[in-house]
């Protein structure tokens, strides 16, 4: 059984903004990570969120503020996909900044793989379409993901999502033709650029799905430009596509849509988990759930 919601300290934080805590749900470079539930503006119904606290020395840039406070913005209002976690609210200009996104009750894709090893084929290709199509309706509304990562995929039991969208606090870049790049900056050919950084990103989570080892010796990211990808254990079927994700030249990448319709034609994504996951990440995800579920009190999920 992997690691529980660990309890809220006595001496940490009760609420950030609106939001009334009831765990952590993980730490990071950036900050803790809160399980909490509350309306994210006047007017609107409670949701239970992911409450990131964020440490306030990454926030002093304040473009880094405008741009985060305008990314939240722009996902709230535009992205709709049932694979991304929704924006929900940020309070970047506080003594105790936060940003906030809908909970996605359910574990990281990397927790998963390393405590139960790879997915089959079949699992791969759901959670392919599934990323994919969060990446397409990113994309679609004007922003990129940035930091897509094994540990910011949550396998829940409806579907996969993808959180953590549009932060990127302090994330270099390796990627191929990015060397040195802060991924939160507009830098070669900007947006488009992002995406293609995405897509790359893609390309790495599904080679660790499928094989349970990064495609670089270093990495999810290549050491040098010239470096070739491992795809040692992918499936056949799924090189070519897992390929084309990881070339070393943004622009020969696929576009995430028709990736999608390659890896998942049928919408395997779409159905519940339990009828694509192996039984042991199923029963993982439902203990994650049900966890959740006996600290807030409340029905977890829904938009």
């Amino acid at each position: 059984m992997l690691g529980g919601i660990a309890r809220l300290p006595e001496t940490g934080p009760q609420r950030l903004g609106p939001f009334r805590l009831y765990g952590v749900l993980g730490r990071g470079g950036t900050g803790t990570v809160y399980l909490g539930r509350g309306a994210p503006r006047r007017g609107v119904r409670k949701r239970t969120a992911a409450v990131r606290a964020v440490r306030p020395e990454l926030l002093r840039d304040r473009q880094m503020r405008a741009r985060l406070r305008q990314e939240t913005s722009r996902i709230a209002e535009t992205v709709e996909s049932p694979f991304v976690a929704d924006a929900l609210a940020c309070e970047l200009d506080s003594d105790h900044p936060w940003i906030a996104q809908a909970f996605a009750p359910g574990l990281p894709l990397a927790a998963l793989v390393a405590s139960y090893g790879p997915l089959p084929e079949m699992s791969v290709r759901a959670l392919g379409g599934a990323l994919a199509r969060a990446l397409t309706a990113l994309h679609t509304a004007g922003t990129a993901h940035r930091d897509l990562r094994a540990e910011n995929v949550l396998l829940t039991a409806e579907r996969p999502q993808v959180v953590e969208h549009g932060i990127a606090l302090g994330q270099p870049s390796a990627l191929p033709g990015r060397a040195g790049a802060d991924l939160g900056e507009t830098v070669g050919h900007g947006l488009p650029a992002r995406r293609a950084d995405d897509v790359f990103s893609l390309g790495a989570v599904l080679v660790l799905a499928a094989t349970a080892q990064q495609p670089f010796a270093a990495g999810a990211l290549p050491a040098t430009r010239g470096e070739i990808p491992d795809l040692t254990g992918v499936p056949d079927a799924l090189r070519a596509p897992l390929l084309a994700c990881l070339h070393k030249t943004p622009e020969a990448r696929p576009d995430p849509e028709s990736l999608a319709r390659t890896l998942d034609p049928s919408g395997s994504a779409d159905r519940p988990a339990r009828e694509w996951l192996p039984e042991p990440y199923v029963h993982e995800i439902r203990h994650r759930t049900d966890e959740a579920r006996s600290l807030t009190g409340r029905r977890l999920w829904g938009r």
